[in-house]
C-alpha cells in the first residue's frame, strides 16, 4: 500500500513539473502571450504599435523609446538587451535605475516564480522582436 502511495505522489510530482515548465508554457502560446503582456505592461507609455505613442506618453519628461526601430548589433536583434532592460538588470532611465527594475519586480510579485518571470520577460522581448520595421 505503502508502495502504491508513494508512486502515485511520485506520478502526481511528475506531472505537476512537465505541466508548469517554462518550455510547455511558451510552446503554448508565447507570442500571443508576449503581445498580451506588452498590451498590459508596455503599450500605455510605447504604443499599441510601438512607435512611442502610448496614452501616457505626453506625460512624460523622457518621450518613450520607438521600439520597432531597436537598433541591431552585429546585425541581430540585440534580444539580451531587451530583456535585461524589461526585467530591470540593467537601468534605463524611463524605467528607474537598476535598483528599482519595474517589470522584473512586478512580474516576481505577481507569480512568485522565478522561471515563469524570465519567461514573461522572455515573451515581452521576443514580440518587440517581432514588431520591428525590417
Amino acid at each position: 500500500m505503502l508502495r502504491r502511495i508513494t508512486a502515485l505522489l511520485a506520478l502526481v510530482i511528475v506531472v505537476s513539473v512537465l505541466v508548469n515548465s517554462p518550455e510547455l508554457i511558451q510552446a503554448q502560446g508565447g507570442q500571443e502571450r508576449g503581445q498580451k503582456l506588452y498590451m498590459q505592461y508596455c503599450a500605455s507609455c510605447h504604443g499599441v504599435d510601438g512607435k512611442g505613442g502610448g496614452v501616457v506618453a505626453p506625460e512624460m519628461k523622457t518621450m518613450p523609446t520607438d521600439l520597432t526601430r531597436i537598433p541591431k548589433v552585429d546585425g541581430k536583434f540585440p534580444a539580451l538587451k531587451v530583456h535585461q532592460i524589461i526585467s530591470g538588470e540593467v537601468g534605463y532611465r524611463a524605467h528607474g535605475a537598476a535598483e528599482m527594475p519595474v517589470w522584473g519586480q512586478v512580474f516576481r510579485r505577481q507569480t512568485g516564480d522565478r522561471a515563469r518571470t524570465q519567461l514573461d520577460i522572455h515573451a515581452i522581448a521576443n514580440y518587440i522582436e517581432s514588431i520591428q520595421v525590417r
